[in-house]
């Protein structure tokens, strides 16, 4: 029995040998064609002028001045839930990598079993049973009725990498996991950017108020200067009703900055992952006097530390491997496999050696005949892929360049804005102590002192906008060059 046996799984080892031997012509006019769109992407060697290179590899705590700011950073990283999110994706991506390079290995179990059976008299096994059992068999060989069996041993099974299949799986499920990491790297970069936005909106609001209340006060004084010149006849009811709705006007402006206030507060104690809590920061001073480490002139191959652009290289690697391995599913597999253990139907001969050792040994190549479709389809599903991950990765490319040079360019035109603000703001605080000085010596009308007022607090507010507007387009500088090292 055991001679027809090794016999059959000769001849099926031979006939796997005599299909691929047949097929390997046919396999050699599979090639993938080139892909349409050049790998390659030319931007130009500088944003601006200089180069700054440390900048992109500079560490966020040493990019942002504000301590109070970075202790909130530091807490955001830690318990952010959408950033905690990403790293299990990370932690998923870092099992498939495991799964891709244990494909090299061979498969090895362990297998431990007992079982019982009895055979009907009437039947081909039990006649069978107790024919063997002849006079002049050793009574310790007489197959039991019932019939016991017990069983213990290991197998393997191993397909051999010969044309490299599943080394490319292996990279594939490499590249993703490291293409998981960048996107860890992308969600922490947008989280601080987010995290110092807010805090910056804070400071902002918070000097709004400031500049609200100031303007209630002064509106206030102007309204009472007003009414005791009513009761003296000299000005109408018109203009102490004048100074009086502009005075409602500006507490409720007051009132909506408040709420805003709260609703911020809220969302940055979301966004660091906790209940609403006091907020604590800096002061509108501590803003203006903010100096970040960015220069005009970021060279284009730092493009590469971005973690979007990373991610889309490694994807491209990625899809590149899975276009290789569907390619190699055309090409014959060679699979060896066999187990070794010790088998018998009496438990104290269960372990004898070499009378109950048994074990199977045996080898096969195949090649897929009749999958041809399927198989096709495979690969120009991953070459089309490969097309679109290659595709993505231009795209990402160009708009990381696109928004590094906006960003540059909004900084550049900001401070010049800034500039002439705050010129505008001097003409404007001047204008309002001329028109109070000439509304008293009786030269210009209340609304002259109304218009002059208007104008001074419009300027203040739109000067914050441009100081706050300066620190998050930084903060946005930052993460556009790659979020720094962590």
């Amino acid at each position: 029995m055991m001679k027809k046996t090794m016999k059959h799984k000769l001849k099926t080892i031979v006939l796997g040998l005599c299909v691929a031997g047949a097929f390997l012509p046919v396999l050699s006019g599979c090639k993938a064609p080139s892909l349409a769109v050049d790998e390659k992407i030319t931007l130009p060697d500088t944003y601006l002028r200089a180069d700054t290179a440390g900048v992109a590899r500079m560490s966020w705590r040493d990019f942002f001045p504000d301590e109070t700011l970075k202790a909130y950073i530091d807490t955001a990283l830690l318990h952010n839930h959408s950033l905690l999110q990403t790293l299990e994706n990370v932690s998923i991506a870092r099992a498939q990598a495991r799964v891709g390079k244990g494909a090299l290995l061979p498969e090895v179990s362990l297998g431990i079993g007992a079982g019982v059976e009895r055979f009907g008299d009437y039947t081909m096994d039990g006649v069978g049973n107790s024919t063997t059992n002849t006079p002049d068999l050793e009574a310790d060989k007489h197959i039991p009725s019932p019939y016991k069996d017990f069983n213990i041993g290991v197998g393997f099974r191993w397909e051999a990498d010969i044309w490299g299949k599943l080394t490319h799986k292996k990279r594939a499920a490499v590249s993703r996991w490291l293409e998981s990491v960048e996107a860890r790297r992308l969600a922490q970069t947008v989280l601080i950017a987010e995290t110092a936005g807010m805090y910056y909106d804070l400071i902002g609001l918070d000097h709004r108020r400031e500049v609200l209340e100031e303007a209630i006060e002064e509106v206030h004084a102007s309204y009472l200067l007003m009414n005791e010149l009513m009761k003296e006849g000299e000005v109408s009811r018109l203009s102490v009703d004048q100074f009086l709705s502009k005075r409602m006007q500006l507490e409720a402006d007051l009132l909506a900055v408040d709420q805003q206030i709260g609703d911020t507060e809220r969302a940055f104690a979301a966004l660091l992952g906790k209940l609403p809590f006091e907020v604590r920061r800096a002061t509108y001073a501590d803003l203006q006097t903010s100096v970040f480490p960015i220069q005009e002139g970021i060279p284009a191959s730092l493009l590469a530390d971005r973690p979007d652009v990373k991610a889309a290289e490694l994807g491209l690697l990625a899809a590149k491997s899975d276009a290789q391995a569907a390619r190699k599913m055309f090409f014959p597999s060679l699979v060896l496999g066999g187990s070794a253990g010790f088998n018998a139907f009496d438990l104290s001969h269960w372990f004898s050696a070499p009378a109950s050792l048994v074990y199977d040994l045996a080898a096969g190549l195949t090649a897929p005949l009749f999958q041809r479709n399927e198989i096709r389809a495979m690969w120009q599903s991953a070459k089309s892929r490969q097309r679109i991950a290659l595709l993505e990765y231009h795209r990402q490319a160009i708009l990381a360049y696109q928004e590094v040079v906006g960003l540059f360019e909004a900084t550049r035109v900001t401070g010049e804005r800034m500039a002439l603000k705050q010129e505008e703001n001097a003409v404007h605080h001047r204008s309002v102590t001329d028109a109070n000085e000439l509304f008293r010596a009786g030269f210009v009308g209340y609304l002259d002192v109304l218009s002059a007022n208007e104008r001074h607090v419009a300027c203040e507010l739109e000067l914050l906008e441009l100081e706050v507007s300066r620190c998050k387009l930084n903060a946005l500088l930052f993460r556009a060059l790659g979020g720094g090292a962590y």
